[in-house]
């Protein structure tokens, strides 16, 4: 299967259902990436995030004992970590809308919503690796830019202008 992807990418799948992490490990090696961890639990994520930089986090939001958000916001917001800045694209068979704003607000890259084909993983992978949004940081956030497109508002926009790269950048290992 063609993709955009550097062969060469560091993924770590974190997901406590053995079955769904071995068919996105299988995902991953049909697009030509085979540079995976698998974590069964939101504590050994955290341990294999400490060990190594990953250029990317597939991530169960009912990873367990903390939930795929809580997850989230831990990388994100931890100044310090090496992982910070991975692409995570949250993955959930059945999640509510207002559970994947709070996900979408923790800092998470991209969504899939399960079942879904090797097809779908590449391009959500694509989009948070290949082109990513600019990393925003602040008191209370860490993540990419939420703002997928540049909107004119009412009144004063007191954001910062959204700068695309000129050039798909991303993590390299």
């Amino acid at each position: 299967m063609n993709t955009a992807l550097p062969p060469r990418l560091s993924i770590l799948i974190a997901t406590a259902n053995s079955e769904l992490s071995s068919t996105l490990a299988a995902m991953l090696r049909r697009l030509g990436l085979t540079n995976t961890r698998i974590a069964r639990d939101s504590a050994e994520a955290f341990r294999l995030l400490s060990q190594s930089p990953y250029d990317a986090m597939i991530l169960d939001s009912a990873i367990g004992p903390e939930d795929g958000i809580a997850v989230t916001r831990r990388v994100r917001l931890n100044a310090a970590a090496p992982n910070r800045a991975m692409a995570i694209v949250m993955v959930s068979g059945d999640m509510p809308p207002e559970q994947t704003k709070d996900a979408r607000d923790a800092g998470i890259d991209e969504f899939i919503r399960l079942p879904a084909g090797a097809q779908i993983l590449a391009a959500r992978l694509e989009t948070a690796i290949a082109a990513p949004r600019p990393f925003v940081v602040s008191p209370d956030y860490a993540g990419p830019d939420r703002r997928r497109r540049e909107e004119p508002i009412d009144g004063k926009d007191r954001r910062a202008p959204l700068k695309r790269p000129s050039k798909p950048q991303g993590p390299t290992t």
